[in-house]
């Protein structure tokens, strides 16, 4: 696992720095710059155009994690693989657009009554769609190859730098709204371009037609596997944003702002799984081909206890500063309705890190096709969890909802995981961090309220907070990992101290 915690450090920093950024424009600039209905367009902008280009890319951005090891040849270009992902997901596009254009008239329906904005934007979706679905492909094509970083940075750092450039030109006056959406196009493409150049400068651009793929006995498994992953990530994509999107269709753009910035509050959770995935999936796929099974349950069970100790951490220093964040936002007073939305959303995503690499392992082996079952099944318990929680209790009902689908999802996985290969996540040290998660709690709620200004609350809370549950973790010896990383970092600083 030293190997993952090293390759994952870069990928972690550029992902944070990017959250950084994300952090000032979501929840200070956006609700300085634009109205709560504002804020829940553009966000419903993104999340429809990402679920449209995965649809569209037929499977193209998992069949590489799977079979990119059999085509691996630098020397005969890998055997035309990105060729053939570019044409797989070309042929999605335009079954995309058709389906696009004859149920044109259904949603537009669905947003026009309570989200009518959306539909002046509609016909954006198709070039925006086209644009991620490109970038969706180099990603994954640079991640299987062992090379996130700089594609992690041009999303999250490039694209978000640029879009605050564009939110100030809104909040001094110098562009309108319109004029903004039309800009987060353009940062997108920058992206594009600036991802193709990076794969060129790596010698790996190889686009010239080559038909090997096509001519590979793979092929029909590789079409069969694509298949089966579109129905997963279709079902993946509205387990995770069915939320945001039914909230637009059922309580209006206001509701669909305020949840996303909760969201967005929530989702720095999702940081260090994201990264340690990204680096993770490559080896598993690996050690899957070489039918390493020790292998891959050592990760699966040092994955599940370090990212439950970070997303432990991160979670515990947001929820004991829950009132001060929103008092950092602009307009906090109408945010905070979302409040008790970030602890639902961080509870799910807390579970999701627990349960460690089960999509990985899924994915990667025999038996993803139950995959889609599983998928499926939790697709629909979405849809059903939002349109009964949803009228009830709004927003709230929707993270209640979202937290629901995304544990029992995790359960299932877990149970098949366990049934196939006799492989589980947790031992004994699950406990002690849960234990120690309850400990810092509780101390929390005995801390006092630091007098004067609640920025000094925020930084003393979280300070003393993050060195409790540290040194517990230090102390307990809970994950060999973390334990030689805090160790390093203690005795540099004691030595620089000296």
């Amino acid at each position: 696992m030293g190997i993952v915690i090293r390759q994952s450090a870069k990928t972690l920093i550029v992902t944070y720095l990017g959250f950084l950024i994300g952090y000032v424009n979501t929840l200070i600039f956006y609700p300085l710059a634009l109205s709560v209905e504002q804020i829940g367009l553009q966000r419903i902008l993104l999340d429809v155009t990402g679920f449209f280009a995965t649809f569209a890319a037929l499977g193209a951005t998992h069949i590489p994690v799977r079979y990119f090891p059999y085509f691996k040849d630098p020397k005969k270009e890998h055997n035309g693989f990105l060729f053939f992902l570019f044409c797989l997901s070309f042929v999605g596009y335009i079954v995309f657009v058709a389906l696009f254009f004859i149920f044109k008239d259904t949603l537009i329906g669905i947003y026009s009554r309570n989200a009518a904005q959306l539909t002046e934007y509609f016909y954006y979706l198709i070039p925006f769609t086209f644009i991620q679905l490109c970038l969706f492909i180099l990603e994954v094509y640079m991640l299987v190859q062992l090379k996130p970083v700089v594609p992690r940075f041009i999303r999250e750092i490039v694209i978000r730098g640029l879009l605050t450039l564009g939110v100030l030109g809104i909040l001094y006056h110098m562009i309108t709204f319109h004029v903004f959406i039309n800009f987060i196009f353009v940062v997108y493409v920058i992206a594009l371009l600036l991802l193709v150049i990076y794969v060129y400068s790596r010698g790996v651009l190889f686009l010239r037609p080559n038909f090997s793929v096509f001519k590979n006995p793979m092929l029909k498994s590789m079409l069969v596997f694509g298949g089966f992953v579109l129905l997963g990530n279709t079902s993946d994509i509205i387990i995770r944003n069915i939320d945001s999107l039914m909230l637009g269709s059922y309580s209006g753009l206001k509701s669909t702002g305020i949840y996303t910035i909760a969201l967005y509050i929530a989702l720095v959770l999702e940081i260090p799984r994201r990264s340690m995935s990204q680096v993770v999936i490559p080896l598993v796929a690996e050690a899957t081909k070489n039918g390493d099974m020790k292998k891959i349950a050592e990760i699966y069970k040092k994955s599940s206890i370090n990212q439950m100790i970070i997303g432990g951490l991160v979670f515990l220093v947001i929820w004991c500063n829950i009132d001060n964040i929103f008092k950092f936002i602009p307009n906090g007073s109408v945010f905070i309705a979302g409040k008790y939305v970030v602890f639902y959303l961080g509870i799910g995503k807390l579970f999701d890190m627990a349960m460690g690499i089960n999509a990985e392992i899924m994915t990667t082996s025999k038996y993803y096709k139950y995959d889609i079952f599983f998928y499926a099944f939790l697709s629909l318990l979405a849809i059903g969890t939002n349109m009964l929680l949803i009228p009830i209790w709004g927003i709230l009902g929707a993270a209640m909802a979202s937290a629901i689908s995304i544990i029992i999802y995790n359960l299932v996985r877990f149970a098949f995981i366990w049934r196939i290969y006799r492989m589980q996540p947790f031992s004994k040290q699950t406990v002690k961090v849960l234990l120690i998660s309850l400990v810092v709690l509780i101390f929390n709620y005995m801390f006092p309220h630091v007098s004067g200004h609640f920025v000094w609350d925020v930084a003393i809370r979280g300070f003393f907070i993050a060195v409790l549950f540290s040194l517990l973790v230090l102390l307990s010896r809970a994950s060999e990992d973390i334990n030689a990383v805090l160790s390093r970092t203690i005795r540099r600083f004691l030595e620089k101290v000296q």
